[in-house]
């Protein structure tokens, strides 16, 4: 990842933060509508997951230029995830909810840097995140 996607990482993360709930909100809603076999993995209530997704991706844009610290974190959050029955078809799925939403979110203003830069990300993320639920 570039300084500048990092940047632009960081900068359009800071615009959505009025709108985060609702951006969660809208990832998995099209995330269960494309992965429906991972709903059952979710509770009912999807307040408090979309509370620690916001923190999660918070954290990780926090440690986008400490890759010992971002990389810790993604491995716990794969390991995490494997316990909980995630399957690495689902991180294709869940990709596909995250762009689109920023996408809806963002309009004109998701550009193709800046979504070529939140692809970045997520492939990054992904990578590390099936990695630890390899261990």
């Amino acid at each position: 990842m570039t300084p500048e996607q990092m940047q632009l990482i960081r900068q359009s993360w800071d615009a959505l933060s009025p709108v985060w709930s609702k951006v969660a909100g809208n990832v998995y809603n099209r995330f269960f509508e494309l992965a429906p076999d991972a709903r059952p993995l979710f509770s009912a209530d999807l307040e408090p997951l979309k509370i620690k997704l916001m923190d999660t991706i918070t954290v990780i844009v926090g440690y986008l230029d400490n890759p010992d610290m971002f990389q810790s974190i993604i491995n716990h959050s794969g390991r995490q995830h494997q316990r909980f029955g995630a399957r690495s078809e689902h991180f294709s799925a869940f990709r596909n909810a995250l762009m689109e939403g920023l996408d809806q979110q963002f309009g004109r203003d998701f550009t193709p840097q800046l979504r070529e830069a939140w692809t970045v990300l997520y492939d990054e993320v992904q990578r590390e995140m099936l990695r630890g639920m390899a261990v």
